[in-house]
């Protein structure tokens, strides 16, 4: 079964489970699920097209919005920040708003300067890079992880 067929299953029985939404069942984790499964549809449809002018720029957009999602990468809301004040220049302050406001603003720069789509293509590449390449033979679990994030992030991003 294809991957859209799975997601298309899911947001039937999410519609018939609405009746017991309404009497307490807490649908919310399907809801994020099939969320999460669009994004990594789209992910992968991008990998596997070489080409990014299939793409619409909500599409690559969204792309974005599941690399600063990434909790492997952005374990805090403080990596966000700082990704964003240093690589794209945004000169964001200290954030006391959610990592999902933060995104949004992000994205919405992004909107109004979509040559900072570039820069992120860019900076992921040079991060992973320097990641990939550094001398410390040393790494911990989590510092293994965040490396192969950034190399998967650098493959996607790269065609947008």
């Amino acid at each position: 079964m294809e991957l859209q067929n799975y997601i298309n299953e899911l947001e039937k029985i999410l519609k018939n489970l609405s009746d017991y939404n309404k009497m307490g069942l807490d649908t919310s984790s399907l809801n994020l699920f099939i969320k999460n499964l669009k994004t990594f549809e789209k992910i992968q449809n991008s990998r596997l097209s070489n080409s990014a002018t299939n793409m619409s720029f909500e599409d690559k957009l969204e792309l974005i919005k599941a690399f600063l999602e990434d909790k492997k990468v952005f374990p805090r809301i403080k990596d966000v920040v700082e990704f964003a004040n240093q690589e794209l220049y945004l000169n964001f302050k200290d954030q006391k708003e959610s990592r999902a406001l933060t995104i949004k603003r992000i994205i919405g720069r992004i909107e109004k300067n979509p040559e900072l789509k570039e820069k992120i293509k860019s900076a992921v590449i040079n991060i992973k890079n320097k990641k990939v390449h550094s001398r410390n033979s040393y790494k911990s679990k989590k510092e293994i992880e965040k490396v192969e994030s950034y190399t998967k992030w650098a493959e996607i991003l790269k065609n947008i």
